[in-house]
């Protein structure tokens, strides 16, 4: 999973999260801020340029988003790129319904040194030069997936033909 904060230096709420099901389809959902996140925290300029308009536009309200992850997350742990930004955005969804989160979130440098894989390595190695925190999120997450199937640790038939190369 990858996230995109209200801010760089004081992340406080989510804008946006991304990540992968089960069946490595890739998901991406802006998040309508809740009102009580407004009252203490701003949205910064961002490198996506989520502005509160397209939030309100083009976002979805906590209750779903959560809806949506109590049906895609049957696991206790999901892997981010960046697990303690990402565990406190979640925290925050969260937060909004006075429920904590039903997983925890670990590191996905972790999830491939687990299967004796070095992500910055493999890489590398896939010809990747721009660093991970650069690209999209929906990029980082096909690039993480491809990477795994690269390595064998999923099946290509398990990728969308979209992400496919």
């Amino acid at each position: 999973m990858t996230s995109v904060a209200n801010s760089s230096d004081n992340p406080a709420f989510p804008l946006l999260f991304t990540w992968s099901t089960p069946e490595a389809q890739i998901k991406e959902v802006l998040v309508i801020p809740d009102d009580e996140w407004l009252e203490d925290h701003v949205i910064e300029p961002n490198t996506l340029d989520i502005d509160e308009t397209q939030l309100y536009e083009f976002g979805f309200e906590a209750s779903d988003i959560l809806a949506e992850w109590t049906n895609e997350f049957d696991t206790d742990v999901i892997y981010a790129l960046h697990p303690e930004e990402t565990s406190l955005l979640i925290e925050a969804t969260y937060d909004t319904k006075n429920l904590d989160p039903s997983f925890e979130v670990h590191s996905i440098h972790s999830w491939f040194a687990e299967r004796d894989i070095n992500l910055d390595d493999a890489l590398i190695d896939s010809g990747q030069s721009t660093p991970l925190h650069l690209l999209p999120p929906d990029e980082i997450i096909a690039l993480l997936l491809q990477i795994a199937v690269e390595h064998g640790l999923i099946h290509s038939s398990d990728i969308p033909e979209t992400f496919e190369e």
